[in-house]
């Protein structure tokens, strides 16, 4: 683990305890499918990293924050679920059968896109209500997935691509949730 991979994971954990907080004070709203989904794909994509000894302890972070993330929701009974996470879920579901006919390599690339896929949830829901997403937080994992794909000993499919695609989908996310300070507000408009 280089320099960049430690800061990244270690960074990355440290935001679930601000994200974990302001859900369980109903501050924040987070979609349990994507992070039931994301923690799913993202022990898949530790697990096919880890076989191609490629950069995994991102991915490995992000499950132990997924599951504290899904107990705050669950807590909260934070809970939406309807036929677009039933459709991302299908998708998803898909990647894992390519995922589990394939080698570690496909299922690196099979896992990576069902990370993005589990992400239009959340995506679409910083869309839609950009001041109930955690801004500053996703600004802290795009960060923390490109420090990660930054301390990826080279240019492959094991090193650079999971956490490269998930900062791309969190940058979308934080585009989406910047929309706060762009978007009229009536009640401010009174």
């Amino acid at each position: 683990m280089n320099t960049y991979q430690l800061v990244s994971t270690v960074v990355a954990l440290l935001l679930y305890v601000p994200l974990a907080r302001q859900i369980l004070l109903g501050q924040v709203k987070q979609n349990i499918a994507t992070w039931i989904l994301w923690g799913t794909l993202d022990l898949l994509a530790a697990a096919s990293l880890i076989v191609q000894h490629g950069n995994w302890f991102l991915p490995a972070a992000y499950v132990a924050g997924c599951i504290l993330i899904v107990i705050c929701l669950v807590k909260t009974k934070i809970i939406l679920w309807g036929r677009f996470e039933n459709i991302c879920c299908f998708m998803v579901v898909i990647c894992l059968v390519g995922w589990m006919l394939s080698g570690p390599r496909l299922a690196t690339i099979l896992s990576t896109t069902g990370v993005v896929l589990a992400g239009l949830p959340q995506v679409k829901d910083a869309y839609k209500n950009p001041e109930e997403m955690p801004l500053f937080i996703y600004v802290g994992y795009t960060i923390v997935n490109t420090l990660s794909a930054m301390g990826g000993s080279g240019w492959t499919v094991e090193e650079r691509l999971y956490p490269a695609a998930c900062a791309v989908l969190c940058l979308v996310i934080v585009g989406c949730a910047s929309r706060r300070f762009v978007t009229p507000r009536p009640h401010l408009l009174n």
